[in-house]
């Protein structure tokens, strides 16, 4: 019983954790709603779907390898966090400060080959942006890992869970986006994402706390 508990955990964590790094819209997000408005559903989720698979290629090459080094030494797997924490606050203080970059992508994507390859369009744009593996391993490091301790099937089922919950978040924006809901209005678009980034820079300062405090019990 106490195992199927650590599942339905594992999964539903994973699959929450999933939805709220979706929901602030980067280049690849803004893309596909312009697709599903301008060419349909099946377009602007096929964006989605490529920017999915790049998260992913990052996910699985800093697993790959990530794991056995933190394992390895406890000093490391806390000066992890600290070094995580600093870098996901400056992740959310420059989200916070910058909200042009993303616009601009697109208009160079618009002008591109890419037009016409929607996955390979959104798998390019969010492979190609600095922040994405930055966010991957900051998450590997520190919340994906925890899952690590506790079992190898619920560390693969979490992450498995993060992957489905970025396709439902994705299905159901372009969903909301083909029926031209006003949830889509960019401006509450942008206030929810102005309170996510504020709580990704509490969060990082909150990894930073707890690297040191693991740190110090160590030392």
């Amino acid at each position: 019983m106490s195992q199927l508990i650590v599942i339905f955990k594992a999964l539903f964590l994973g699959f929450a954790t999933g939805i709220l790094l979706s929901i602030p819209l980067g280049p690849a997000g803004i893309e596909s709603v312009k697709r599903t408005v301008s060419k349909g559903y099946k377009q602007g989720l096929i964006v989605s779907l490529g920017a999915i698979s790049a998260d992913f290629t990052y996910l699985f090459i800093i697993n790959a390898g990530l794991s056995s080094l933190l394992a390895a030494n406890k000093r490391t797997e806390s000066l992890f966090w600290i070094i995580s924490g600093i870098i996901l606050s400056i992740i959310g203080y420059i989200s916070i400060k910058s909200h042009r970059a993303a616009s601009n992508d697109m208009k160079h994507i618009k002008t591109s080959k890419l037009s016409s390859m929607p996955f390979l369009a959104g798998f390019i744009i969010t492979f190609s942006n600095p922040m994405t593996p930055s966010l991957w391993l900051t998450l590997s490091g520190t919340v994906i890992r925890a899952w690590y301790y506790v079992s190898l099937t619920a560390y693969y089922i979490f992450i498995f869970s993060i992957i489905l919950g970025m396709v439902a978040w994705f299905s159901l924006l372009n969903y909301l986006a083909l029926k031209g809901t006003k949830v889509l209005k960019p401006g509450h678009f942008n206030a929810t994402s102005k309170l996510l980034n504020y709580s990704i820079v509490v969060i990082g300062l909150g990894f930073v706390i707890f690297g040191f405090f693991n740190l110090f019990n160590i030392i």
